[in-house]
């Protein structure tokens, strides 16, 4: 049989094929699974390209289905939907935070070991007024605990202000150490971040001299007392061997309960997604909760802080991880390899600006900062021994020649984020502009203006904490009100210069209250610092959604509210576009929805819509936060 000529159908022909067409649509639409929840008559904030404004949510499993007007979403309701109507109330994409340091408190969290297996203790340093009493409670420590040995024991330490840090720092000798701890390695935190900084005895630097000697003696940096030996303090990348070989840690297991409170207490703030640096067992503690159903809020994790300062061979040892970026799961998955701290913050935040006034109680020990990637860096002022290598630099080098990313990364002075942008120049001449694509700098605590046009030049990411524009004035003091108002965390600058720049705390806080501040530019004291880097609201939540998930590496799956991704929202209590800037920081969220899950709902909004879904955390922050340790550790990741 011949097949008819394409002219030979006739106007009834087609019509016919009209009908039975369309008759199948209504078939076909039936075919689509029917939503899990719907969320209608709100305001949604999609936070897409075009910053647009819907009625109404549709979510099918773990994804967004529909965007669009009520009656789009509610046609895709089923009997066994949940819909709620929101009565105007505002939704916008979950929240993340680029650099949380949510690893600080789950150790906390955990029991207190008993006394004959403690392995770590806290010195009450109120009770300090010379170096006796500090050596009196670890003595008693010790009594208590009797520990087995051998084995290594660690002290946390926070002193206050400069007398105190004096008896730390230049008072106690590790030979002190000894005759309370005479059969024990011994660590002391030296009241300021672990990574860059500990203090120990005789029978540890045996240890770390006996297996790492050579090391140490090229790349440092350690102190050195008047008999010309090591003196006990250690910093980077000495110090990281301390952490990434001896101490002992909790299981992955015994943290996970942990991370478990963090998330809940995370999710009532409203954050989804939640990134920085972190340690072997700490990411396998999420990994367990994701296996288990339990985890609400995804990690993208920094890799490299358990291998930076282990790995001697830093060509062959970071060339078996070249392709590791991006790796994981939609819960949790690698976004960096970097040294994790590339200077120190507040005064140990390397710069090139001159001090008109002590900045803090650490000046007269590190008045330049603690510039890691200067090759003239030796340590602390006048006491560490000379170095022949700059670990920091070749480490960052061979990142740029394995496509390894730099970011999760502190990069807290002037100096230091102008080193960095060097040696990526350098890279990129040599290996092409992909070899640092997607680096980013954290923190932005003090950013020369003059190198911003060339960060956005080099493709260069922020990851900025508002945190810091509440401590300017302690900026104004060391440097003068100029570098305050200029230096500081200057968002806009970056964005205009062609930069996207994500949110986050570099703490742990109420995110709410840092998206204000990046509104307001106030401190505590109402003073507003750098008004020419004030944002507006589209710009702000952008940094906490769209452009925190290019900083991710999720661009495509989260970060707005648009069919296809990944369902992660809020609704909120209040129109973050309208209510006065200055109560930005009180907005709560009333539900909020992880990977197409309920996993938090405001205690009202329980009552009023009587909703309580099957695994849902039905609290309030305020609440969540009463359960918060009260002791927040500046040697984080230890336990």
């Amino acid at each position: 049989m011949r097949l008819p000529r394409l002219h030979s159908f006739t106007p009834a022909i087609c019509l016919i094929c009209l009908i039975v067409l369309f008759s199948f649509i209504p078939w076909l639409a039936a075919q689509e699974p029917a939503a899990d929840i719907v969320l209608h008559n709100g305001k949604v904030l999609t936070v897409d390209a075009n910053f647009s404004t819907a009625e109404a949510v549709a979510i099918t499993g773990n994804k967004i289905a529909v965007v669009g007007t009520n009656q789009e979403a509610l046609a895709m309701a089923g009997p066994h939907t949940q819909k709620i109507d929101l009565k105007g109330r505002t939704v916008v994409p979950g929240l993340m935070d680029t650099h949380i340091n949510s690893w600080n408190d789950p150790g906390s969290y955990l029991a207190e070991l008993p006394a004959d297996q403690a392995w770590e203790f806290d010195v009450d340093w109120r009770a300090v007024t010379e170096k006796a009493d500090v050596l009196a409670q670890m003595r008693g420590f010790m009594e208590k605990s009797k520990p087995k040995a051998g084995g290594w024991l660690l002290f946390h330490n926070e002193p206050r202000a400069v007398p105190q840090r004096k008896i730390l720092y230049d008072d106690l000798t590790r030979y002190d150490l000894d005759k309370v701890a005479p059969h024990n390695p011994v660590v002391l935190t030296m009241g300021f971040p672990a990574e860059n900084g500990l203090f120990v005895n005789s029978m540890a630097i045996d240890i770390l001299w006996k297996d790492h000697g050579d090391f140490i003696n090229k790349y440092g940096r350690y102190w050195v007392g008047a008999d010309g030996l090591p003196d006990g303090h250690l910093e980077a990348p000495a110090a990281r061997l301390i952490l990434n070989k001896y101490l002992p840690r909790a299981t992955p297991e015994e943290l996970a309960p942990g991370y478990r409170k963090v998330m809940e207490e995370l999710n009532g703030q409203g954050l989804t997604t939640i990134s920085n640096k972190m340690r072997l067992h700490g990411i396998e503690a999420y990994k367990i909760l994701e296996r288990r159903g339990e985890q609400t809020v995804r990690l993208a994790y920094g890799l490299g802080w358990d291998y930076f300062g282990s790995i001697t061979d830093i060509p062959n040892g970071l060339k078996q991880f070249q392709n590791i970026t991006g790796t994981g799961t939609d819960m949790n998955w690698v976004v960096s390899f970097a040294p994790a701290a590339s200077d120190g913050s507040s005064t140990r935040a390397c710069t090139n600006q001159k001090r008109l006034a002590a900045y803090d109680d650490l000046d007269s020990w590190w008045p330049v900062g603690q510039c890691l990637t200067d090759d003239e860096y030796r340590g602390s002022s006048g006491r560490s021994a000379s170095i022949s290598g700059n670990y920091f630099r070749e480490w960052i080098m061979t990142m740029g020649r394995y496509g390894l990313r730099l970011a999760t990364d502190h990069v807290a002075g002037d100096r230091t984020a102008a080193n960095l942008l060097d040696m990526i120049e350098e890279i990129q001449r040599q290996y092409g502009p992909n070899a640092t694509q997607d680096w980013a700098f954290d923190h932005c605590s003090m950013m020369d203006p003059k190198d911003i046009p060339r960060a956005a030049r080099l493709g260069i990411m922020y990851s900025c904490a508002p945190k810091y524009i509440l401590t300017a004035s302690s900026v104004a003091r060391g440097y003068g009100e100029q570098i305050a108002h200029t230096f500081v965390v200057p968002v806009k600058s970056m964005i205009d210069a062609g930069s996207k720049v994500a949110y986050e705390s570099g703490t742990y806080g109420n995110v709410w209250e840092g998206l204000e501040t990046f509104l307001t530019r106030k401190d505590n004291n109402g003073k507003v610092w750098g008004p020419q880097e004030q944002l507006d609201r589209p710009t702000v939540l952008k940094m906490a959604t769209q452009w925190a998930a290019d900083y991710v590496l999720k661009g495509d799956k989260l970060g707005s509210i648009e069919p296809g991704k990944l369902a992660d929202l809020l609704v909120l209590d209040k129109d973050y576009l309208r209510i006065p800037v200055e109560q930005v920081g009180e907005i709560r969220p009333q539900v909020t929805i992880s990977d197409g899950r309920i996993v938090f709902v405001h205690t009202d909004f329980a009552a009023e819509y009587n909703l309580r879904p099957q695994g849902a955390v039905i609290s309030t922050l305020q609440e969540l936060t009463a359960r918060r340790p009260e002791t927040v550790r500046a040697g984080e990741g230890l336990r």
